[in-house]
């Protein structure tokens, strides 16, 4: 039995960032406020929070992480990637206020403290602590199926069961992005999964 490793076309992964910054506010609510999301679909999702002025959240050294932003607002303003080969690769979302102002940015990196967002906040070391529990999907032999949208999220997992083996996968980021995953070799039968994203959120997935 030869094992025929998960291939993934579109591979992205995620991580949402609330916002950053220290300014003043008259209000009680941080001028900066960070939720970090990371999603590798093979590995899974992970969330982080940051908050400046007064510094707290769940990064390692909150006032450290807020020092540097504060220095540095283009870490998530102008977040760039530091490449690497092989696995280990992230996409990652920022979201939230940085100084009190809206943010919405998007990197695809690899997971390093050499990527100098991630250095900064000090979660390079940290990110399996942070690991979410996967959403899973489960499939049987010759099914296929379409999860709803909301059911699995990218980095969830669906499973697929047949021919006496368990194959699995996790969901894509992007839309329209194919994962697959299966068993081959001599005297064999194949078993396949497919796991697609689609457009509206629904994950369309088959077991064969």
């Amino acid at each position: 039995m030869k094992p025929r490793l998960v291939a993934v076309v579109g591979l992205v992964t995620v991580l949402a960032v609330g916002a950053v910054g220290c300014g003043g506010r008259h209000d009680s609510s941080p001028a900066t406020h960070l939720t970090l999301l990371a999603v590798d679909p093979q590995v899974g999702r992970a969330v982080f929070h940051l908050s400046c002025g007064p510094a707290g959240g769940d990064v390692p050294a909150p006032a450290r992480a807020c020092a540097a932003l504060a220095r540095t607002p283009g870490l998530v303003e102008t977040a760039k990637p530091f490449v690497c080969h092989g696995p280990g690769w992230w996409d990652i979302s920022i979201r939230g206020r940085l100084d009190g102002r809206l943010l919405r940015r998007h990197v695809s990196t690899c997971w390093t403290s050499q990527m100098q967002l991630i250095g900064a906040l000090g979660i390079g070391r940290v990110l399996i602590s942070h690991l979410q529990p996967r959403r899973r999907g489960t499939l049987v032999g010759g099914e296929e199926r379409t999860f709803p949208p909301g059911v699995l999220r990218p980095g969830d997992e669906v499973v697929c069961r047949g021919r006496g083996r368990t194959i699995d996968g996790g969901v894509p980021v992007a839309v329209g992005a194919e994962a697959e995953a299966g068993y081959d070799g001599v005297g064999v039968k194949p078993l396949d999964l497919t796991i697609v994203r689609r457009r509206d959120g629904s994950v369309a997935a088959s077991c064969r």
